[in-house]
Order: structure tokens, then C-alpha cells, then sequence
């Protein structure tokens, strides 16, 4: 096939490492192919490709989720670009080599230590040095305008303004990166099926860990006390919990239930439960999925069950549930199958 149509079966001896494998969307070793790609999809403009140790190679994955989109980079020779205004934020996570962003007359250095926020609206240049490999999360900005008027309590009418430049000696930081790390293995599973409230709850985690994470012209408010809700605010949440446990459970949501804030809601639940509204779903969904495998049918599995309950991971759904209820979820299932069979005694 002619090289110079974008093929998206990379070699595995290049793309190892890179993350979401299963969403490629783009590959060659044609820079002019490179160049135009981004100048269809995303107007870019002012190239500058090199070859560098080996020959010019690239592949690009991407998945678009409800609020976010994650791509996925990797190229030997170095590649430089420009991207016209738009309206998505930008925080790259460099896996390996190094890459430098220009915007507002600045530089900011992309390594395994640092990382920079690009504003929406702005041009912005990007430079990557041979053998880059990153991983970059790209929002909205009206989608982290709802999402931080969720968690203040009230509508953010001023554009969110964040610090260009970031480090991963932040714990909140880092603590964002594991999080795109995992979810990022977790998709690339071969048996990855993700269910969808896992995948929803996932995608609220990132956009809530990205605003904690990034300093900008709201932190100060998300960092102040709040007065706490009712008690009858916190029976709300988990009655509410109780009712919708196979559906996504959403801070928007819960926030519509109590009339409060989502941090004055999490705090006060954690404050009179011991545990957030999070890990009280999980151990509402545990519940039921105890009792689905006690009840089985004849086409019933663990990792069906695991699915059916909102769990991303069945390894982990198993740690849960021992933890639990002090045994696996293979040996429920195993033991209420055995009293199904015929000439079983009853329990």
C-alpha cells in the first residue's frame, strides 16, 4: 500500500509502550502525510520535521469520550507544528523523551518531571525532540466551567485561569498521572469492557482530579470551608445511592438531590458515614453483586457479574469483594452453583 496513505497498523516493535493501543487512528513515515493530516483535522500550520537516529516514523491513537478526549503520541525524528486557537485545554504527560510548548510568548519544557496547562483560545506551537512518547488529556473549557461550578455550588461566570506551568512534585499532580496511567492500561486490555457507569464515574474523576490538581484563578475557593449540609442531606445521597446503583453515579446528581455543593456533600457524608459517597456506592454495588452470584443462572460468571456492577477491573472487584465478605467471588458462585446441581443438600 502506498505509503503515503495514513495507515493505522503500526508496527508493535514501534508503538510499544504507547498507550491506548486498541484506539490507533494514524500512522506513517511521511512527514508531508503527517503534515497534512494536522492540517485537515486541526488546522495546524509552520512544520518542521526532521529526521533523527532513524527514519521519520509516527502513530497517533485517540479516544473521544462524553467530556474529554485522550491522544496518544509517538514519533522518532523531531516534529514541530503550530495550532491556531481552538477551544480545548491541553496538559501533555510525557512517557519518554522531551518536548517544549510555546504560548504567550513563553516556553514550557514536557518531560517525565514537568508539564504545562495550554489554554484554550491561543496559539500555540509544539515541539517534540526525537523519540517523543506522550499521552495528552484534552477538555473542553465549558466542561470544566460546569464541572467547577458543581463543585463550588455555584455557576463560574469568569473564565477558568490556570498556572501555565506544572511539576509532578505535586502529590495532586502526580496523583493525576497514576490516574490517566491506569485508565489508560485498564482500556488496553484485551479483555477491556468497560462498563459504562465505570467508564462515566472514571471520566468525572479525571475532570475533578484535573481542577484539583492545576493551580488557576478558582483554587483558592475550592480550598476554603464550607458550611455543612443537613443530616436529612446525607440520608438523601444514600438513599438515592441505594436506588440507582447500576447507573452512573455523578456528582452533578447528587448535587441536584441535596441542593448543596459537591465538596460540602462529600465532606459531611465522609464527616457522618466514615467513608465518601464513592466507596459507599462501591459497597452498595458489592451488595449486589453478592447477591447476584448466591443466585446464579447458568450462563452466570464473575467477570459478568463484576461487569453487570459497575466494575472497570475484575481483578480489583475480586480484592473488593474479599475484603468484604472474606472470600472470592469465584467461591460464592462455585458454592451457589453446587446447590443448584441435582442431589445437592440444601444449605
Amino acid at each position: 500500500m502506498d505509503d503515503r496513505v495514513p495507515q493505522t497498523n503500526a508496527p508493535q516493535s514501534f508503538v510499544s509502550g504507547l498507550p491506548l493501543r486498541r484506539f490507533p487512528v494514524f500512522h506513517s513515515t511521511d512527514p508531508a502525510v503527517m503534515a497534512q493530516m494536522l492540517t485537515d483535522t486541526c488546522g495546524a500550520s509552520d512544520f518542521d520535521f526532521r529526521t533523527g537516529a532513524r527514519p521519520f516514523e509516527v502513530t497517533i491513537n485517540f479516544l473521544q469520550l462524553k467530556q474529554l478526549a485522550l491522544v496518544s503520541c509517538k514519533h522518532s525524528g523531531t516534529a514541530g507544528f503550530r495550532l491556531p486557537t481552538h477551544d480545548l485545554i491541553r496538559q501533555p504527560f510525557c512517557i519518554s523523551g522531551t518536548g517544549q510548548v510555546d504560548f504567550d510568548g513563553r516556553q514550557f519544557p514536557v518531560t517525565r518531571e514537568e508539564t504545562c496547562v495550554v489554554p484554550s483560545e491561543t496559539d500555540t506551537s509544539f515541539n517534540y525532540e526525537d523519540e517523543l512518547t506522550h499521552l495528552t488529556l484534552l477538555i473542553a473549557s465549558r466542561v470544566l466551567e460546569t464541572k467547577l461550578g458543581t463543585m463550588l455550588g455555584t455557576p463560574v461566570v469568569r473564565n477558568i485561569e490556570f498556572a501555565a506551568n506544572a511539576n509532578f512534585q505535586s502529590p495532586e499532580l502526580a496523583r493525576l498521572r497514576r490516574l490517566l496511567d491506569h485508565f489508560a492500561a485498564e482500556l488496553d486490555r484485551e479483555d477491556a469492557n468497560v462498563p459504562p457507569q465505570a467508564m462515566d464515574e472514571f471520566e468525572q474523576l479525571l475532570l475533578v482530579s484535573f481542577l484539583t490538581a492545576n493551580r488557576h484563578n478558582f483554587s483558592h475557593l475550592l480550598e476554603r470551608g464550607q458550611r455543612a449540609p443537613a443530616p436529612w442531606q446525607v440520608r438523601l445521597v444514600e438513599d438515592y445511592i441505594e436506588a440507582n446503583w447500576n447507573l452512573p453515579i455523578t456528582i452533578e446528581t447528587l448535587a441536584d438531590v441535596t441542593g448543596g455543593s459537591m465538596r460540602s456533600i462529600f465532606k459531611a457524608f465522609k464527616q457522618a458515614r466514615g467513608i465518601t459517597p464513592m466507596a459507599f456506592a462501591k459497597s452498595v454495588r458489592l451488595r449486589h453483586a453478592r447477591s447476584m452470584l448466591r443466585s446464579p443462572d447458568e450462563n452466570s460468571s464473575v467477570i459478568g457479574v463484576a461487569f453487570a456492577c459497575g466494575f472497570l477491573n475484575a481483578g480489583h472487584f475480586a480484592r473488593y469483594y474479599r475484603r468484604a465478605f472474606g472470600e472470592l467471588p469465584s467461591a460464592t458462585l462455585a458454592n451457589a452453583k453446587s446447590r443448584r446441581r441435582p442431589g445437592s443438600e440444601p444449605e
